[in-house]
């Protein structure tokens, strides 16, 4: 809390200096890899060459290590005076730090998120600490506009954020343009290929399962999953691959398995998937884009539904596939390919009211000055 405390004062020493007209600060608050809707934002004005000035706060320059002592020096100087001195700041996560920061009232501020939809709760929804819901509510006073990628999820993301509805917009999404463009997805897996020829000519699965909040459940979360049984029923057809959510230490993924956790781009990761085995993530939202086969491999329901976050919709209900406890049910359902299309389409729906490729540009034309 100090080191967020300190931030915000050097931001607020810096209010002293006028605002620039056309610059933009995006908060890498959530590691995305300079990929997702930050970034779409930037690379589409670039693209259409409109005259904004981008600086860029990146989870990597809080790293507290003395290789990086030069880059936490420059955060609190160089990349807090640009802040404080933008015209346009875009987020993609809470950032602590504006709780007790200054902001000049012209200043327009976007919460982007990170994720997509609202499958479990999060933030202020599944926080029960009053002191962490208080710095929601008041880092998110400061906020212009939420974006929400679907109108039956404003009143979670309202929740969520500590805000009133009305702050909740159904604008765009823009990381969702991703799946709605050309890509040559050959190309990728032949990269992934080139160091796993195994996974030639198989369908690929991947298995990504969400955090659990608690650092003993995490840990547990490989030893839930029988790779060596998978491996010996569906080795010959499918190649598994595991991408673990970066809150996860759940130790180390099996040799013979692709681990996929440290691919750069999840979004080029989803488009190569033939089969997603989710969770509780909200990785199942941006999959169901796709119209592919979704599996929900739960075998911690119970207690998650009891102990962890929850959701804001029916689980069971909503779910975009059918839902298994075991290893053996989660095998035969793809065995017998037991997912079910029209449950993914649901899903999609439920959580998303944009399917093309300009809600980049719905962002830029309503936020930015492009006159």
């Amino acid at each position: 809390m100090l080191t967020n405390k300190i931030f915000a004062a050097v931001f607020n020493a810096f209010r002293r200096f006028s605002i620039k007209k056309n610059k933009v600060t995006l908060i890498e608050k959530l590691d995305t890899g300079g990929t997702g809707s930050l970034f779409s934002i930037q690379k589409e004005c670039e693209k259409r060459g409109l005259p904004y000035d981008f600086h860029i706060i990146s989870q990597k320059d809080y790293e507290t290590s003395l290789g990086n002592l030069l880059g936490l020096i420059r955060l609190f100087t160089v990349k807090t005076y640009h802040l404080a001195t933008s015209e346009y700041v875009f987020l993609n996560d809470n950032f602590i730090p504006m709780a007790f920061m200054n902001f000049d009232p012209k200043v327009t501020i976007v919460q982007l998120w990170h994720g997509m939809g609202s499958f479990k709760k999060f933030a202020g929804s599944s926080e029960t600490d009053p002191d962490m819901l208080d710095l929601i509510a008041r880092v998110n006073r400061q906020v212009t506009c939420i974006l929400a990628s679907s109108e039956n999820i404003r009143d979670n993301y309202a929740e969520a954020f500590c805000v009133p509805k009305e702050k909740v917009q159904a604008l765009a999404c823009p990381q969702a343009d991703f799946y709605f463009e050309d890509h040559d997805v050959d190309v990728w897996k032949e990269e992934i290929i080139k160091d796993h020829p195994n996974a030639r000519g198989k369908k690929w699965i991947l298995y990504a399962p969400t955090f659990r909040g608690e650092e003993e459940k995490d840990r547990e979360l490989l030893d839930h999953f029988d790779f060596d049984a998978f491996q010996e029923k569906l080795g010959e057809e499918y190649c598994l691959m595991v991408r673990l959510h970066p809150q996860i230490h759940a130790g180390e993924v099996p040799e013979h398995i692709i681990d996929m956790t440290k691919y750069p781009n999840i979004r080029k990761l989803l488009c190569m998937t033939d089969v997603l085995i989710a969770d509780y993530s909200s990785i199942a939202v941006e999959y169901s884009l796709l119209d592919r086969p979704i599996l929900i491999y739960a075998y911690d329901k119970d207690w998650y539904l009891k102990m962890d976050r929850g959701f804001y919709f029916d689980f069971e209900k909503t779910a975009p596939g059918p839902i298994s406890e075991t290893m053996e049910e989660l095998i035969t359902d793809i065995q017998e390919e037991r997912w079910d299309l029209e449950k993914v389409e649901a899903f999609a729906r439920l959580h998303n009211d944009f399917y093309d490729n300009q809600s980049t540009n719905r962002v830029i034309d309503h936020f930015l000055d492009c006159k």
